[in-house]
């Protein structure tokens, strides 16, 4: 009996491990500069991670002399453009405001509730934001920028994807 519980012990142990080949981590694979030139990874790699349904994040940020944010986010919606470059919508998100010399969000400004960010990113380092009035059904704010884009993806498939368009 003695004998059958540590065989039962053992299988629990090494069949419940982590398969050591398996990588969950994210990775960079593509990092483009400000105009879109690429500084790490390809967009051959970005466009095959998403072919083969690895889940995307996307990373940003600015820095001043005084202060810096980074931000990451999933994308809602991805688009390959005639097999050359990336778009992303992140999802539309509530406004909160910053409290900058205590580092945390602040809502003490109610109106923003009512307001939504949205976004669209592109691979060329095309970051073109709105601010949104839900309740007046107007757009605030349009704000094009460039910015620095890090886009991770988690995929542990060793499939070579191919077009989404494609019979294959």
């Amino acid at each position: 009996m003695k004998r059958l519980i540590s065989i039962v012990l053992l299988f629990l142990l090494f069949g419940c491990s982590p398969n050591p080949s398996t990588n969950n981590s994210w990775k960079v694979v593509l990092k483009t500069d400000k105009e879109g030139a690429v500084l790490e990874g390809s967009k051959d790699a970005l466009m095959a991670a998403i072919r083969g349904g690895a889940d995307i994040k996307i990373g940003w940020g600015a820095k001043r002399e005084d202060l810096s944010i980074e931000h990451l986010s999933k994308p809602i919606w991805l688009a390959v453009l005639s097999e050359k470059e990336v778009m992303a919508h992140l999802d539309p998100q509530v406004l909160s405001g910053i409290d900058w010399d205590g580092l945390n969000a602040s809502y003490e400004d109610v109106s923003l509730l009512q307001k939504e960010w949205r976004v669209v990113l592109t691979t060329k380092g095309d970051f073109d934001a709105v601010w949104y009035d839900k309740k007046a059904d107007t757009l605030i704010r349009r704000w094009p920028q460039k910015h620095i884009m890090t886009w991770f993806a988690k995929d542990d498939s060793n499939e070579t994807p191919v077009p989404l368009f494609s019979r294959n």
